[in-house]
């Protein structure tokens, strides 16, 4: 899909102000010496960081798999971490219009799920992951506190501006704390009210979908908050792997810092990969990684090198999306009833989500050009769109 023209702007505009910030983070360290670090760091501890941005990066499909199930569909983990990981490909790599989730809602609406069905669950997983990413930054500000308690700014913030010579570490995260609180409670707040309200406030979070049928698909969670909790459970896996992978690249440059601070800082950094400010957080990330971890012994070269490995793996794990997307579907995904229940719910029997698909007929369709995604339905339940 092309971009528009005013998103390729604005796109174009972000890419250069992280060009922008990133010069001005090289500018503050000795690139001899940055150098010197990437090119001697140890290639096993980048190999453990590897696995756990993968493992990070498909917590969400099992959460998202989970979140299918009481709108009455099974999807087959090996097809919920390909989706995902497609989707992980287009927000890192491609400057299009279509982001990860719209492509997500949309691959499951060809494979027969009702696109209002395919957009709750997508943003339900999303909402999951916001309330992990908001317990795990608790989590890890109390365990870290002790190591964080008095830990200053560096020279170059206080140089642009004196006051914030005054401003501690362990401030600067119970703010952030308390920030993404009242985001997710505002935003919630803001969700709910639009629900009863219905109407174009409720577009915004529908992704384009007929806002009452998705408003009604939204309802199916409220009677079931054990799986949106679940859901939200594992998502807390994502920041709490990524914090160790941090740590991990930090030991490939022979950085001895406590993991604890590296779990601390993990949430700002995801944040920072979804402010509108640059392309990925480039430029961004580079200089929060100064503020934080070199008033806490780390120098800015290391400080950036750490960044720069983390921008590299991660892109290094997107790309596996690529090869995802030409293999094409391999499992079905199945609607089923529970008797006395009626349309939507979990299936007879007990069997796990994490099985493969339930038995029953599937019809698959030729795979042309022009459709990239196969369209399967199911013969025994027409599955109305």
């Amino acid at each position: 899909m092309r971009p528009s023209r005013p998103s390729l702007w604005r796109w174009l505009a972000r890419l250069a102000l992280g060009a922008a910030l990133l010069a001005w983070a090289l500018s503050l360290v000795e690139l001899e010496e940055l150098g010197g670090l990437l090119v001697r760091c140890r290639p096993l501890p980048l190999m453990e960081a590897f696995a756990l941005f993968l493992g990070a990066a498909l917590a969400s499909s099992l959460a998202w798999q989970l979140l299918l199930i009481p709108l009455g569909f099974r999807l087959h983990l090996g097809q919920a971490m390909r989706l995902s990981m497609i989707g992980f490909f287009l927000n890192n790599l491609i400057p299009s219009g279509l982001g990860g989730d719209v492509y997500r809602v949309f691959a499951l609406s060809n494979f027969g799920v009702p696109r209002v069905q395919a957009a709750a669950s997508v943003v339900v997983e999303r909402w999951s992951a916001f309330l992990a990413l908001l317990v795990a930054t608790g989590l890890s500000y109390a365990a870290a506190f002790p190591l964080l308690r008095g830990a200053g700014t560096p020279d170059f913030l206080k140089s642009l501006w004196p006051p914030l010579a005054h401003l501690r570490l362990d401030w600067l995260m119970g703010l952030f704390l308390l920030a993404l609180a009242l985001a997710f409670v505002g935003s919630t707040f803001l969700v709910l009210s639009a629900g009863r309200s219905g109407g174009p406030r409720l577009e915004r979070f529908s992704l384009g979908v007929p806002t009452a049928g998705f408003l009604a698909a939204l309802q199916e969670y409220r009677r079931s908050p054990a799986t949106f909790l679940a859901a939200s459970a594992i998502n807390l896996a994502s920041p709490l792997l990524e914090g160790l992978a941090f740590s991990s690249i930090a030991d490939s440059l022979a950085l001895e810092l406590s993991p604890l601070l590296f779990l601390a800082f993990t949430p700002i950094f995801r944040v920072l990969n979804h402010l509108p400010v640059s392309v990925n957080a480039v430029g961004t990330q580079e200089l929060a990684s100064i503020v934080f971890w070199n008033p806490l012994g780390a120098t800015p070269d290391q400080a950036v090198a750490i960044s720069l490995l983390i921008h590299a793996l991660k892109i290094s794990v997107s790309t596996l999306g690529a090869p995802l997307y030409l293999v094409g579907n391999r499992y079905r995904i199945e609607r089923f009833e529970r008797p006395g229940l009626g349309k939507k719910g979990c299936p007879a029997g007990g069997e796990s989500f994490l099985s493969g698909p339930l038995a029953g007929e599937t019809v698959q369709k030729e795979v042309g050009p022009d459709r990239p995604e196969p369209a399967l339905r199911n013969r025994n339940t027409q599955l109305k769109g």
